[in-house]
């Protein structure tokens, strides 16, 4: 009986787990959307949306809003 038990604990949490994950919304250096379930660190890629979404679902859904609007332009130096 245990054994069973162990087996379906552990069916469960493998099966799970993709709900258990986290999503982000980011814009790439190069003005590219991304949906992704590693939050993002380090430079050249900033989030956008909310913090964190719990499912890939609403993240996608925001993103295809958010991703309409034009990337926000980065004031460029005077090449002279």
């Amino acid at each position: 009986m245990s054994c069973r038990l162990l087996l379906i604990s552990v069916s469960l949490v493998v099966f799970a787990s993709p709900a258990f994950a986290n999503w982000w919304i980011v814009r790439s250096s190069d003005g590219e959307c991304l949906v992704v379930d590693i939050e993002p660190a380090g430079t050249g890629v900033t989030k956008i949306g909310k913090a964190v979404y719990a499912t890939q679902e609403q993240a996608e859904t925001d993103a295809k809003a958010l991703c309409k609007e034009p990337k926000p332009k980065v004031p460029r130096e005077n090449a002279e």
